[in-house]
């Protein structure tokens, strides 16, 4: 995969759709789960796994990039951290496809806690991150 091409300002735009998105698709899983379709609950999964894959490498490889070549890496050191919790999202993502094998306690609680992690990140993303991109733009 490589980052989409596309203005920065529509990537951003992309971005929150697929912010606003991700909560829903993850409660689809959920709901799958429980009316017990495990195995229809894995598509739903690696939907998720492909969407947060694809804003990750666009995020690092245009937005971060865009922002250590205006204001260099130094200055740039708050929106890292912000960018720092994609390996731990995507442990969390990768655990609820694994759970997905094992159990729907386990799948239930991952997927509760990649909710409740992406909903923080996002919400970091979307009032420091995205913010600061468009007003160098």
């Amino acid at each position: 995969m490589k980052p989409r091409d596309m203005p920065i300002r529509e990537l951003i735009e992309k971005l929150k759709e697929e912010h606003a998105a991700l909560p829903g698709i993850i409660d689809d899983a959920v709901i799958t789960y429980k009316t017990g379709n495990l195995s229809g609950a894995f598509p739903v999964i690696a939907e998720v796994r492909e969407t947060l894959s694809q804003h990750i490498i666009d995020e690092e490889g245009t937005l971060l990039k865009f922002l250590i070549e205006k204001i260099g890496k130094g200055s740039s050191e708050p929106y890292i951290k912000i960018l720092q919790d994609h390996p731990k999202i995507m442990k969390l993502v990768e655990q609820s496809v694994e759970s997905t094998y094992t159990g729907w306690t386990e799948t239930e609680t991952d997927l509760n806690l990649l909710k409740e992690a992406l909903a923080n990140h996002h919400k970091q993303e979307e009032e420091e991150l995205y913010p600061k991109v468009i007003s160098l733009l």
